[in-house]
């Protein structure tokens, strides 16, 4: 969403004359709170025309007697339209949660005896909640030509005026739209309930803005009065998670709307793993063709055999609950009417087999090259290093979770690589935009927990976007699934990146400690602090690492590339966003792999150099110079939906970068990391009938 409010701001500009100026707007509603969301963005992206607006609930009524808790008043509950226009009205409804919903506190820095990291308190407060309830506009009923004709409306404009709902002149008096209109049907309703925890569960069912759509029980004679009256809701879309909808409490509320409500659950529990995007799916799958071991296929391709997708029994739903299976892509119909109340899925099921055998019989050219690559890689010209003949299979794994520029393209999400060390942990070098989705595809929804819960920290090479927006999504989720004795995981940035992270964590828990990235440097201006010190020795050790170093390179102010050495002997080198400079080549002399970025191609001279970045042939230079054993390119500009362009400047030990690739230092018997240009043959050509431009967007 960040990504795609700043490329809107930017794709709005017009010239005036003067110069660029944006007519981009956007309303953005929310809880109190949301100022926060607001700040962090303005840190990294233009704000202009985006006006923030905070959803407050009045003065609370006197506490429950019962609860004891503090509910709100039925008029706060109860709030006007936010949006109310010819198509839809949309009125917010404010859960406050209650005393007891504390789920984990901000965490405060705070050295402890031994120096270790602390580990984080229960939070004093949780968010408010919203949800809201969306109404339609209400059509005219179906026009009667009869009906009008018997009461002497001439056939013509006056029909028109009728439907349109002026009253007309008829034989001998006027006549009104009423008189020749059938009733108006009730306009289509969708509520749209998040109840993100047990704390917010009182208000929702307390709250008395349901009241014109529940059913009532009773058999009391106002009440019977009550339900014949009741509004119908079409659709209901929950949002709340699986220990909150099972609740017999919110299965009654839900029942409450009748059977003619679809009620539609929208949690990881209750939606099955599905392709969400084929397209990047479908070029994996084709990939694995070429090597599976680099290119495995994503987890999310089939059922997730140890996350079982709860039965409505085991949702405990009752009967008179009509549910609606969620997935990706559905659309719900609520107009016209002839289509009310359908559903339309554009999901798809995609069958490896028949990709991969689609693939080999119409491109038999790209199994040859790969077939060729795999015999010149088996019997290697060049001396293979010790640390990788002598590496275990479980000692370093390079995964590419994002390797596009600016934003997430079709078939490329913004820069994101976690270091896998296996049983030690792991870390996270940039946490672009949807970098825990990539994880999940990776390793499937049973596994990515582990994975999340048992980093060592992240790493963030600059203040770009791109770069470091999916990281609040990991931390709120390392702080969920590892509960209240969650510690605080470090994260190593500029300076300006502490900011975005203390406003973000204003809206949810995220545990961490930031660390400025200058303490990392070789030659560090100021001493480190002790606390700095423990972190970095502690991620060291946790993670097998002799080295854990930034150096500063040509992009924007405070941008950073990361030097990994591990105490078997392997260095990893990770440019970051930069121009060209000695320092890099420096920095990876000897590198087992160096990972460059490699935006442009080389006639984009004038681009790279405005913009500060590398074309392909100057990232390959880095690499031959530096002496370097392996140099993959990533980051490139999303102009290229598969693959950048190949000059003659690619050399034999350098390869191209794919989403999800996987690169183990060394896998049973076979090195992955020898094999790398082995796959570049092969890739082009699968690639090759991509002619079609990306769009053209500045790159980050």
């Amino acid at each position: 969403m960040v990504l795609t409010v700043a490329d809107s701001s930017i794709s709005h500009q017009v010239d005036d004359g003067l110069g660029a100026i944006s007519n981009f707007h956007a309303d953005i509603y929310g809880p109190k709170g949301i100022e926060h969301l607001g700040k962090a963005m303005s840190f990294y992206m233009r704000m202009k025309g985006v006006n923030l607006h905070e959803l407050e609930p009045a003065a609370p009524s006197e506490p429950d007697t019962f609860t004891g808790s503090t509910q709100l008043s039925p008029e706060a509950a109860i709030s006007s339209a936010i949006i109310q226009n010819e198509a839809v009205s949309i009125t917010p409804v404010i859960l406050q949660p209650g005393p007891n919903g504390a789920d984990s506190q901000p965490n405060k820095r705070r050295k402890t005896d031994d120096g270790s990291l602390p580990t984080v308190q229960e939070q004093d407060k949780v968010p408010l909640a919203a949800c809201y309830i969306c109404r339609l506009t209400s059509m005219p009923g179906k026009f009667l030509p009869q009906k009008a004709k018997q009461l002497g409306v001439k056939p013509g404009p006056l029909y028109g005026q009728l439907k349109a709902g002026t009253a007309v002149m008829g034989k001998d008096r006027m006549v009104q739209p009423e008189e020749v209109l059938e009733a108006a049907p009730s306009p289509p309703v969708v509520i749209i309930a998040d109840c993100p925890s047990l704390a917010h569960l009182p208000a929702l069912l307390s709250s008395p803005a349901w009241e014109p759509f529940l059913h009532h029980s009773s058999s009391s004679e106002a009440a019977a009065s009550k339900s014949s009256t009741h509004q119908k809701v079409n659709c209901i879309v929950h949002l709340a998670p699986h220990q909150v909808v099972q609740m017999p409490q919110y299965q009654q509320w839900m029942a409450g709307f009748g059977t003619s409500t679809k009620q539609m659950v929208l949690n990881c529990d209750a939606v099955p793993s599905a392709v969400t995007l084929p397209s990047p799916a479908t070029l994996q799958i084709k990939l694995n063709c070429i090597d599976p071991k680099a290119f495995p296929l994503p987890q999310t391709l089939g059922s997730d055999s140890s996350i079982a997708v709860p039965s409505e029994a085991q949702l405990q739903q009752p009967d008179s609950i009509s549910r609606l299976q969620g997935s990706n892509l559905l659309r719900y119909n609520l107009r016209p009417a002839s289509r009310v109340d359908t559903v339309e899925t554009a999901q798809q099921s995609l069958s490896i087999p028949a990709i991969q055998g689609q693939l080999k019989t119409e491109m038999p050219e790209v199994m040859e090259a790969a077939e060729r690559g795999q015999a010149e890689a088996c019997s290697p010209s060049e001396e293979i290093p010790d640390v990788i003949t002598q590496a275990g299979a479980e000692e370093l794994e390079v995964i590419f979770l994002g390797t596009g520029a600016a934003m997430p393209s079709k078939y490329r999400n913004v820069t994101s690589i976690y270091i896998n060390c296996f049983a030690k942990g792991g870390m996270l070098l940039d946490c672009g935009e949807g970098t825990l989705g990539q994880l999940t595809r990776r390793f499937g929804r049973a596994k990515v927990k582990d994975i999340v819960c048992s980093l060592a920290c992240v790493w963030i090479s600059h203040i770009h976007a791109d770069h470091h927006a999916g990281l609040p999504r990991i931390l709120a989720a390392r702080a969920e699934w590892l509960g209240p004795d969650c510690s605080a995981l470090p994260v190593f940035g500029p300076w300006c990146l502490e900011r975005i992270l203390h406003s973000t964590a204003a809206m949810q828990p995220m545990p961490h400690f930031f660390f400025n990235q200058t303490g990392l440097l070789a030659q560090p201006q100021h001493e480190p602090s002790q606390e700095m010190q423990a972190a970095v020795s502690q991620v060291k050790a946790q993670l097998g690492l002799k080295t854990l170093q930034s150096l500063l390179v040509v992009h924007c102010a405070h941008a950073y590339a990361a030097i990994l050495e591990g105490e078997s002997g392997w260095k990893v080198v990770f440019s970051g966003d930069t121009r060209p400079c000695e320092q890099m080549v420096h920095a990876a002399k000897d590198a087992t792999l160096l990972i460059h970025e490699a935006t442009f191609e080389d006639e984009l001279v004038e681009d790279a150099l405005a913009k500060r970045h590398s074309l392909t042939c100057e990232a390959v230079q880095i690499g031959a110079q530096s002496g370097a054993y392996r140099t993959i390119l990533t980051h490139f500009s999303q102009r290229y939906p598969k693959i950048p362009k190949i000059e003659k400047s690619f050399l034999t030990t350098t390869c191209i970068a794919f989403d999800l690739m996987s690169i183990n230092l060394k896998e049973d018997l076979a090195a992955d990391l020898p094999q790398l240009p082995s796959h570049v043959p092969a890739a082009t050509l699968l690639c090759k009938d991509v002619s079609e431009e990306g769009e053209d967007i500045p790159e980050g």
